[in-house]
């Protein structure tokens, strides 16, 4: 029974004074819970040096050999010839053996470190890729647009291309640590059906055929704006809106701003807002939006809708003015009336 004991004495004490050893020179944290954990750990962070389990490789056979050495060498004394080292070597098999598993359990945890190192140091250049594929496409969208001249419509509505850097985050997907967008698709299909909508209910506007005429331009207005909004050109929704009319619509929507309040007007946002989507798409690597026949002569045809008539102007003239009147509507900022007065 005392021998068991003296063993187990033996072999802890080491063990725990190492412990304790490694944990007091090279152990981190702010309590001795963490500086215990620590010491077990390998921080790629830090050189090798500092790693506690190289320590704890090194220090634990040695001081295990010691530990069981003393029994064994103690009732001897030094004797430095050939006699004193066989008969040394002969008592001290099983300490000299566990002291030389330091060498290789260090050169073990050595091994681990340079793959912990070598594989963070891959995860950071790989996240730093991403990074660069991620800025590099967003500054890619601006320099693309940046090349296209400002578009003028019928001699006197000039737009110009001016990207927004939202457009970016609306219409594609993904993180910077994650690398290169993705198309968000749901909000290219967003646009398309603004754009449809508005051609859609401007058509029977334009050819005078409209039974209700004003609600269906307040509706082809709401869905131009939307899609200009979406893909933030401001000379829309800011400039044109201004110089339009504000109608309060008894709708979910609330309201709705004209764009202008010319046919020109309405044809040139129209048209503007879908080149500028079309060219979006090109840049997006998405095919460019296609349009029924019957729509399509929306954006192709000019003359033909002047011919049918002023209708929006008609409107602008008669059943707006009379919802101003009437507190329905409100002429905007830089609206005719607005700016005369």
């Amino acid at each position: 029974m005392f021998s068991m004991v003296c063993l187990a004495v033996t072999v802890v004490t080491p063990v725990i004074l190492t412990i304790l050893g490694v944990m007091y020179c090279v152990g981190s944290g702010n309590n001795i819970k963490s500086k215990f954990l620590s010491v077990f750990e390998l921080r790629p962070e830090h050189g090798l040096v500092k790693q506690g389990l190289l320590w704890l490789a090194i220090g634990l056979p040695l001081n295990l050999g010691l530990g069981l050495g003393i029994w064994v060498w103690s009732g001897y004394s030094i004797n430095l010839s050939a006699e004193g080292y066989r008969k040394f070597v002969e008592i001290s098999i099983l300490p000299l053996a566990i002291m030389s598993i330091s060498l290789p359990l260090a050169s073990l945890v050595s091994r681990f470190h340079s793959t912990q190192q070598a594989a963070k140091q891959i995860s950071i250049t790989l996240f730093k890729n991403n990074l660069d594929a991620f800025s590099a496409h967003r500054k890619g969208m601006l320099d693309y647009f940046s090349d296209f001249d400002p578009m003028k419509y019928f001699d006197e509505l000039t737009f110009e291309y001016k990207v927004h850097p939202v457009l970016h985050k609306r219409f594609f997907s993904g993180t910077p640590e994650k690398g290169w967008p993705s198309r968000n698709e749901a909000s290219f299909d967003e646009v398309e059906r603004h754009l449809k909508q508005a051609a859609t209910f401007i058509i029977p506007v334009l050819s005078g055929t409209s039974k209700a005429r004003v609600n269906d331009y307040l509706h082809a207005s709401l869905n131009i704006y939307l899609a200009a909004e979406a893909l933030h050109i401001k000379e829309i929704i800011h400039g044109m809106a201004r110089r339009g009319v504000y109608v309060k619509w008894n709708s979910s929507d609330g309201g709705v701003s004209t764009l202008g309040v010319k046919t020109l007007e309405t044809l040139a946002a129209l048209r503007f807002s879908r080149e500028f989507y079309n060219n979006f798409c090109d840049f997006s690597g998405r095919a460019r939006m296609e349009m029924s026949n019957e729509l399509e002569e929306v954006f192709l045809k000019t003359e033909y809708w002047l011919k049918k008539g002023e209708h929006i102007e008609a409107i602008h003239l008669e059943e707006l003015a009379r919802l101003v009147e009437n507190g329905g509507a409100e002429y905007g900022e830089k609206h005719a009336r607005n700016m005369k007065s």
